[in-house]
């Protein structure tokens, strides 16, 4: 089950987000509009990801994730292919509306709380192996797509990118998510009422909060670099190579990260692995800001921040699953990944905001910096309440 689900995670990734911003410069080029309301378009569709997000998870806790994922996949395939005949402005809005939907339902949250339900006690290592291959989205699909644009044009590539969305991942959710095991009768007042206090505890407790505010401030670093690293390096005169070579050591890195996990450390606690991510991931960032920008410095930046950015990643899995319960999961992973969406959606935007309006681009590094700052303040709130928070389990009623 797991490796062609892993794979159509790593598909899903590049062809929908990884994607996009391959796709801005050509389609500037031929329809005229600006970068501005180009990247607008995929900071509302991730908005819109994030307001799904918790009715989703509410969706996957009830009913399981095989239709929820097939209709993420399928939706996906089509909005791709009618993004590859867009003409008008608006119109390409509203279908990057409708992806976020999509987005909602098959991107990683999703994918997780399914391990969840399937692998039980074991989830730690289905999602380690999980994340390790999706890890490999950028690196596989960036060059794939870039290119395909240049010997088929960017519409015959969306085109491509679609099929293997419809042809792949759909069928891959359908065939192998496990459907969730039918109920006998529908489910009682008494239960939909646990459910509700068990979230209202939820939110009471300061673990959640301290893991929500770690990883809406990853994903607000992660976001950032990710989008706003090629343009500083040009920006700074570093060589083309150099930059394509500092870029695509990120994924392996996250790959080998992950693989360590699993391999060397399965046991390691998840309260050292986070104080080792939210340490190195601000010191990538510093150097960034203050090493020359060559290629020795540049392959550390790589490390420190691939490494911390693919182990955080498989801590967003199990950290609530250890730390806050098992029990509707799900609907805990929405709840946490609302702010993170908006996070991931409005951070380019605003980094280069603040690159604009400065003229300075270390100003824009330190501005992430203080983000990156924020989940270490996010994280330590969360293991230093988790031990009072022993005395009454979180999923309990």
């Amino acid at each position: 089950m797991l490796w062609p689900l892993a794979v159509a995670q790593m598909t899903s990734w590049g062809t929908l987000y990884y994607s996009f911003s391959l796709f801005a410069g050509p389609m500037q080029a031929e329809l005229g509009w600006s970068n501005t309301a180009l990247n607008g378009a995929l900071t509302c569709g991730l908005l819109v990801t994030g307001v799904m997000s918790y009715p989703v998870g509410a969706l996957l806790d009830r009913h399981g994730g095989r239709w929820l994922m097939t209709f993420g996949s399928f939706g996906a395939g089509v909005f791709l292919l009618a993004w590859s005949q867009i003409e008008s402005l608006a119109h390409f809005y509203l279908i990057w509306l409708a992806v976020g939907v999509c987005l909602a339902c098959c991107l990683i949250e999703p994918m997780l709380a399914v391990v969840n339900q399937t692998f039980g006690s074991d989830a730690r290592r289905g999602i380690t192996a999980l994340t390790m291959v999706t890890s490999l989205a950028g690196t596989i699909y960036v060059p794939l797509i870039g290119y395909l644009i240049p010997h088929l044009d960017w519409r015959t590539t969306l085109c491509v990118l679609a099929l293997l969305n419809l042809c792949y991942s759909a069928p891959v959710h359908w065939w192998f998510v496990p459907p969730r095991q039918r109920r006998t009768q529908a489910p009682s007042a008494i239960e939909r009422a646990r459910g509700r206090v068990v979230m209202r505890r939820r939110f009471r407790n300061p673990v959640f909060w301290g893991l929500t505010l770690w990883y809406t401030s990853y994903s607000l670093t992660a976001s950032s670099l990710i989008f706003q690293l090629v343009p500083l390096l040009r920006h700074e005169g570093v060589a083309n190579s150099v930059i394509l070579t500092t870029f695509a050591l990120i994924g392996p890195v996250q790959a080998l990260a992950r693989l360590i996990v699993v391999g060397i450390a399965p046991g390691a606690s998840i309260a050292k692995l986070g104080a080792g991510t939210s340490t190195i991931v601000p010191i990538a960032i510093l150097i960034l800001m203050f090493a020359p920008h060559e290629m020795l410095w540049l392959s550390l930046f790589a490390v420190c921040f691939g490494g911390g950015h693919g182990i955080t990643t498989i801590l967003r899995g199990i950290a609530p699953i250890e730390w806050l319960g098992r029990e509707y999961f799900a609907r805990t992973m929405g709840a946490i990944a609302l702010p993170m969406m908006f996070a991931m959606a409005l951070a380019p935007s605003i980094a280069a905001q603040v690159w604009s309006r400065t003229g300075s681009s270390r100003t824009m590094l330190a501005t992430i910096l203080v983000g990156s700052l924020m989940g270490s303040v996010g994280y330590w709130l969360a293991v230093l309440s988790r031990r009072p928070a022993r005395i009454q389990r979180p999923n309990s009623v």
